[in-house]
């Protein structure tokens, strides 16, 4: 019998000593052209998750397993993979491997590659019911078929008695054995992160409604077009560059 990730209540980390257990981090990536602050703040996130998971492993055992999504291999090509796509979080993961831990492979580069296909895909927009339909299921079955791949490998790869480092994005439609306790780990950093995020994009809101505005007000020459500029203010969102 399974039980979704995420859902499971946070047990009393002296009650599971030699129980499998894994820690799970919420991902977030450093990200090109956001705003000045972002960098400080995403430091100051994972500075925080390094002090409480060490404080976590100290009462419910030290992590022997690290897994990281979006990364396919393990060994030295992980961690070569892994400085690539989060470097950021670098550190605490390699104070853990200095300390005996090993990086496992968690995804599949076929399965997430396919994914982020078929989400650009949709995100597109389609004139055709049939088309988005199309793209929708296909979507749909790739995203089952990764999250069974890593349902897979945190239940093979963690050991009996083991901890283990979960570092993704959403736990949504991963299951994992009973007999595997969760601890979720999420500083308040994170939420100043995305207090923090969430003004931006107001700000940047509003700057785009002034310059609609300025735009929209009668030109002082009669019959004359109001400039277009193509330097405008972009609305910056998480994950744009």
């Amino acid at each position: 019998m399974t039980e979704e990730l995420g859902k499971i209540e946070k047990p009393e980390a002296g009650d599971i000593i030699g129980q499998r257990k894994l820690y799970v981090v919420p991902l977030v990536y450093s990200l090109p052209g956001a705003p000045d602050g972002y960098g400080q703040r995403l430091e100051a996130y994972w500075k925080a998750v390094d002090q409480h998971l060490s404080s976590l492993e100290a009462k419910a055992g030290i992590v022997k397993k690290v897994f990281h999504e979006g990364i396919s291999y393990g060994g030295d090509p992980g961690i070569d993979q892994l400085k690539q796509t989060n470097f950021p979080a670098f550190p605490l993961i390699n104070t853990r491997l200095q300390g005996g831990a090993s990086l496992e492979a968690l995804d599949d580069d076929e399965l997430f590659m396919e994914v982020l296909d078929w989400g650009r895909m949709a995100q597109v927009g389609f004139n055709s019911q049939k088309v988005a339909d199309t793209v929708q299921e296909a979507y749909n079955v790739a995203t089952e078929a990764r999250m069974s791949h890593i349902t897979t490998s945190l239940d093979t790869k963690l050991g009996p008695g083991e901890a283990g480092l979960v570092i993704i994005s959403s736990l949504r439609g991963v299951v994992t054995p009973k007999d595997v306790e969760i601890f979720n780990i999420m500083p308040p950093e994170l939420d100043q992160l995305n207090r923090w995020i969430e003004e931006q994009v107001r700000m940047r809101q509003a700057e785009i409604e002034r310059a609609q505005a300025g735009q929209a007000a009668p030109s002082a020459g009669a019959g004359t077009e109001p400039q277009q500029s193509d330097d405008g203010p972009g609305l910056w969102t998480p994950g744009s560059a």
